[in-house]
């Protein structure tokens, strides 16, 4: 990998998301824990952005991408520096293992990932009204749409929050239950080995894709659970 700074990667995420629509807010940058770096961002399609930010807030409501990309920042300097570079840390070994003089990245190691929820404005849960049959047809569709998308990434999961009851579920009759909460989950890996800007830039686009067709299949779902 050639030199590359974690603001890079930020810059490198953002062009992906602009080359395919989606206009980004509320930029966040921070750290989880001491080497693990992140940074946040909240997707729209850009014509929706273009009337939130006019102000027209009162006639828009449009789903969102909250896209997160966490990076290990020792992963990253092991990239940039390579195994000579490491050697430099590294003192040498008295007795060192036949066959294991050299060294090599780990193929497991993860460089970071890139997580997207996508989720409906809270205006389209709070209209909804308690109907076990909708309920039951809206997790189905946005399972579908988890399915279709999540064949880009490298894991895709449904979240319907404050919505299962451990009685009869939110799909009883019995129950009057709708949901609290509801997203769309996926994570793009970036391995540590073998990634250059190149391959960042292939991740990002998947992710990108993912983010904007998501958006699309959620917006679709909700359409859907109106006629």
């Amino acid at each position: 990998m050639a030199e590359i700074t974690r603001h890079q990667l930020s810059a490198l995420l953002l062009s992906a998301l602009r080359e395919r629509g989606l206009g980004a807010r509320d930029l966040f940058e921070g750290r989880q824990e001491p080497l693990s770096w992140f940074f946040r961002v909240v997707a729209y399609d850009q014509s929706e952005l273009d009337i939130l930010e006019s102000g027209a807030l009162d006639t828009l409501h449009a789903p969102s991408a909250m896209v997160e990309l966490v990076v290990d920042e020792m992963a990253l300097g092991l990239a940039n520096i390579g195994t000579e570079g490491l050697g430099t840390y590294l003192a040498p070994q008295e007795d060192p293992i036949p066959g294991r003089d050299g060294l090599e990245l780990g193929p497991e190691v993860m460089l970071g990932y890139v997580h997207i929820d996508v989720a409906p404005p809270a205006l389209w849960l709070d209209e909804r009204e308690s109907n076990p049959t909708r309920n039951d047809a809206l997790a189905s569709r946005l399972s579908k749409v988890a399915q279709e998308v999540g064949a880009v990434s490298d894991t895709v999961e449904v979240h319907i929050e404050g919505a299962l009851d451990p009685e009869g579920g939110w799909t009883d009759p019995k129950e009057n239950v709708r949901p609290a909460g509801v997203a769309v989950h996926f994570t793009f890996d970036i391995p540590l080995a073998g990634t250059g800007k190149r391959e960042l830039a292939a991740v990002f686009a998947r992710a990108a894709d993912g983010a904007r067709d998501a958006v699309e299949g959620m917006r679709s779902v909700f359409r859907g659970d109106h006629e």
